[in-house]
């Protein structure tokens, strides 16, 4: 067998060979040189054949291709793609839990706010239309008063601490002449002058006693050893009133008080001297302990005039201010 002379590989049918191309004819000459030449020539070797490469990967071009290029895809591509999310149907309504719970929290710092803030007020007390109009004695025509609102029933508040001074007079007990007979007002209501009426804080209240009260003594008592800083009166009948003929003024008709004498159990006199004036008037006494006190009536004035004059001798409140020993 003959060999290419360029590539030593083994010369076929043909006039080139089938290995590198070359010419057989020159192959012949050479060969039939070398068959000549008695120079030694070098060992042709074939040199080995290169390895081939793995066929890559590929996607299925044809569809018989299709089992493999899943296969493929497994090795190249192990996870598996998302899931796609299933439609959103018309009738899907996901935002109404988050509505619903919207208006349950409004609810809850609603009523928080009205539990925080709102809470019961006190009801306000409706006036009684009675108490700005004062009953109006002997038949005198009852309407309500021009002046201001009357004072309210004076409580005796505890002391703030032991010790302390408050008004004692609502705890206390009187004694005083006898009052002058009731009367009543226009709307046939009885009026009274009774001597706890002194004690009641109500300045449209009052005692009173017929004629000049002049001379005249009204005890107050205690349960128990007080010690009194203050006392005080008013001085006469402080209370108002209208009628068809106009104002009516009880305080200017009835007699007034200017001049009282104070004595107390230790025999502390303290004397006090009253002016023209429908208010509480008052004067300290130097902490004295008793149980009861005494006020003496020194002098009195004549009654008024006009239409609400009236011959009595009034005191529409009384104030005893100390602090009573346990």
């Amino acid at each position: 067998m003959d060999f290419c002379t360029q590539c030593g590989a083994a010369l076929g049918v043909g006039r080139f060979c089938t290995n590198c191309g070359h010419p057989v004819a020159e192959a012949d000459a050479a060969a039939e040189s070398w068959r000549t030449d008695t120079a030694e020539r070098p060992r042709v070797t074939v040199p080995p054949p290169v390895p081939s490469m793995p066929e890559p990967a590929r996607f299925p071009l044809y569809a018989d291709d299709a089992q493999r290029a899943d296969e493929e895809r497994t090795l190249w591509f192990p996870e598996e793609p998302a899931t796609k999310p299933p439609p959103r149907h018309r009738g899907d309504h996901r935002w109404l839990p988050w509505v619903l719970g919207f208006v349950v929290l409004a609810l809850v710092a609603g009523f928080g706010g009205w539990l925080l803030f709102g809470g019961e007020d006190e009801p306000l007390l409706a006036q009684d239309p009675q108490a700005s109009s004062s009953p109006d004695e002997d038949g005198a025509a009852s309407s309500p008063e021009p002046g201001p609102e009357p004072t309210r029933t004076r409580q005796a508040p505890p002391p703030e601490s032991p010790g302390e001074p408050t008004e004692l007079a609502p705890t206390a007990e009187v004694s005083a002449p006898a009052a002058a007979p009731p009367s009543e007002d226009a709307s046939g209501n009885t009026v009274l002058f009774v001597a706890p009426h002194m004690l009641d804080g109500v300045a449209e209240t009052t005692w009173r006693m017929p004629g000049d009260g002049t001379g005249e003594s009204i005890t107050f008592s205690f349960d128990s050893p007080t010690v009194l800083s203050e006392v005080g009166l008013v001085n006469g009948y402080a209370k108002v009133g209208q009628d068809a003929g106009g104002l009516l003024d009880w305080y200017a008709g009835n007699r007034r008080i200017f001049k009282v004498e104070w004595a107390f159990d230790d025999g502390t006199v303290v004397t006090q001297r009253l002016s023209e004036t429908a208010s509480m008037q008052t004067i300290p006494v130097d902490d004295v302990e008793t149980e009861s006190a005494t006020l003496r009536l020194l002098k009195v004035s004549a009654p008024g005039t006009g239409r609400a004059s009236r011959d009595y001798t009034a005191i529409s409140d009384v104030s005893l201010v100390g602090t009573g020993l346990s």
